[in-house]
């Protein structure tokens, strides 16, 4: 019998960058998405620009979604570690049973 729960996808994304290389590297490419349209509009190349910076918002959606999967996988291998997530806010439990 498993318990179902809920995973914040703000802390999970904070505990992500804070625990893995994966994490902290994908969410330090979010700063391309803010200077890469800069030095595009220093160049003149205005389109491009707004293309890279339209993609900053569903790339950050992204990176969240792969933080949260990244949260329950590492519950799946460590379940002991379940109460102390629940104790940092990156998941809430629920009252269903799988």
């Amino acid at each position: 019998m498993t318990f179902e729960f809920e995973v914040s996808p703000i802390e999970a994304n904070y505990w992500w960058r804070k625990t893995t290389p994966e994490g902290a590297l994908l969410n330090k490419l979010m700063f391309l998405f803010i200077v890469v349209p800069i030095a595009l509009v220093f160049k003149s190349f205005y389109a491009l620009s707004f293309a890279v910076f339209a993609f900053m918002v569903p790339y950050g959606l992204f990176v969240r979604h792969l933080a949260v999967r990244a949260v329950r996988q590492h519950l799946q291998e460590h379940p002991e570690e379940r109460e102390e997530f629940e104790q940092a806010g990156i998941i809430s439990s629920d009252a269903r049973l799988c």
